[in-house]
């Protein structure tokens, strides 16, 4: 009767400590997910900083960018093809926002500001974004094309 008993409480302890593990398991595995969403916030931040710096450190840059802003057909040769891997580089990271969320590591709230850029072609920047678009939508994955495409038809 002894043995029973004691084996019984065995058997509650082990269940307890499964539990016990469990929501530890489940604790550290909310703390990864949330410090996973910040680092990829972060280097998303980062990006935009390094894209916004490289064309406000760099005259030719800032004066390339500006006349693409106004008609990127009046770029010259050499303008045209740094423009191309300016627009490149932010389609780039446009994309890697997108695979970021779809993945769950950059958050909806997070993401909206991404989609608004590339969406919202009242805003000047998505209307730039649209003249590059055929440049290098080849070049970018199925997915983010799709998407990108679908937010346009469906904003006109």
């Amino acid at each position: 009767m002894q043995t029973e008993k004691l084996k019984g409480i065995l058997d509650l302890a082990g269940g307890l400590a499964i539990l016990v593990g469990l929501i530890f398991v489940g604790l550290e595995l909310r703390q990864n997910t949330a410090a996973m969403e910040a680092a990829s916030l972060q280097n998303q931040t980062d990006a935009s900083i390094d894209f916004l710096l490289l064309i406000a450190s760099d005259d030719e840059l800032a004066r390339i960018w500006l006349d693409a802003t106004k008609d990127p057909d009046q770029l010259n040769e050499i303008d045209s093809l740094r423009y191309f891997f300016i627009s490149r580089s932010r389609w780039l990271r446009m994309q890697n926002a997108y695979l970021q969320w779809r993945r769950e590591a950059l958050t909806d709230e997070d993401w909206s500001f991404y989609n608004g850029i590339i969406c919202d072609e009242g805003n000047a920047g998505a209307i730039r974004f649209t003249k590059t678009w055929d440049q290098h939508r080849v070049q970018l994955t199925a997915g983010f094309v799709e998407y990108v495409e679908n937010c346009w038809s469906t904003s006109r």
